[in-house]
């Protein structure tokens, strides 16, 4: 059921992993759900209004919350159609912080969705990983199109194609090939493994000085979420740089046994990333998560990196945005408190 999704970045960890769960409120930035946001642009260099309209989904997600932050930098007015604003009264407020103007509705309501893009000429389209994803994207573009929009950018994932052994990186594909097909102009931007990931074994590394992961030696080219929300709003606002597909990555390739040693650097004590093999992972993960498919699809993405798909690195990000990207110790020491022992 759509109201069952949940968040799976393509490159990235499950919130429901016990050991991710476990972080204290008050350090909890749980990443979900889909909401559209329909924002009037001015461009970040010169705040002059640009008057057009932009339709943001997965505003409340990971990158979505950075986006939200950025809106003053970038001079964006926004407008939000938000699921489940009555139980979501904390996220609201933060998008109403934000200078978001909320209306209730969801991407499953077609209706919702029409109205959310009539009059806006781009859209961002991030989804919510689950079963309903490429029907759910299709529909998606299908609309857009429909009401005039002329273009989208996409989150998609490395190594997203109509081939890969796991399935969430073939629906990436597939829907990415949709919207080229669909006359659209698009934009696809594929992110690295997020180092806000990190946080979600947060609990484990107070508790143990130790994180676990079936990733072997695979390398990353780990990249911050705050990086990823400033690069797309440099898309949407530079022409030139649409219709390209962008891999980006951080600025160095990582294995989880380097990312424990930087972490140890920074917290001044030793923590270390433990390797579990997939077969115990996958168990573990079923003790915990009530549906077969988020095991299976979690358990595919992890063994692609594994095999080293994460394992690239390039400048993509800086040409786009102009900005350096966020190393691994700073964000390290920019989220030292989630380390903390005590």
């Amino acid at each position: 059921m759509y109201s069952q999704m949940t968040q799976i970045n393509a490159d990235c960890f499950f919130e429901f992993y016990p050991q991710m769960t476990q972080i204290s409120a008050e350090k909890e930035t749980k990443t979900h759900r889909h909401n559209i946001i329909c924002v009037n642009l001015r461009h970040p260099r010169t705040h002059q209004r640009v008057m057009t309209m932009i339709l943001f989904t997965g505003l409340t997600g990971a990158v979505g919350t950075e986006i939200v932050k950025l809106l003053p930098e970038y001079g964006i007015s926004a407008r939000g159609l938000v699921r489940n604003v009555a139980t979501n009264r904390g996220k609201a407020e933060a998008l109403r912080q934000g200078g978001v103007e909320i209306v209730p509705g969801d991407l499953a309501d077609e209706a919702a969705v029409r109205a959310a893009l009539t009059g806006c000429e781009q859209a961002f389209l991030l989804m919510a990983n689950c079963r309903e994803q490429l029907e759910l994207e299709k529909n998606f573009v299908d609309r857009a199109r429909q009401c005039g929009v002329r273009h989208i950018v996409k989150m998609s994932a490395t190594g997203a194609g109509s081939d890969s052994p796991a399935l969430l990186k073939r629906y990436h594909g597939e829907a990415e090939e949709y919207i080229r097909q669909s006359g659209l102009a698009c934009t696809l931007v594929r992110p690295n493994f997020f180092m806000q990931n990190l946080l979600h074994v947060a609990a484990a590394i107070v508790a143990q000085d130790q994180f676990f992961m079936p990733m072997r030696d695979g390398q990353v080219g780990a990249i911050d979420v705050r990086d990823v929300a400033h690069f797309v709003l440099s898309i949407l606002t530079r022409p030139d740089q649409a219709q390209n597909t962008w891999e980006i990555t951080g600025p160095e390739l990582l294995s989880f046994h380097d990312i424990a040693g930087q972490l140890s650097d920074v917290m001044e004590r030793e923590i270390s990333y433990v390797d579990v093999p997939p077969a115990r992972f996958k168990q573990s993960l079923q003790q915990w998560v009530p549906d077969d498919w988020y095991v299976q699809t979690v358990s595919e993405l992890f063994e692609l990196i594994a095999q080293g798909s994460g394992a690239l690195l390039n400048d993509e990000y800086t040409r786009v945005t102009g900005r350096a990207p966020t190393s691994l110790r700073q964000f390290c020491q920019d989220y030292a408190s989630f380390f903390e022992k005590g």
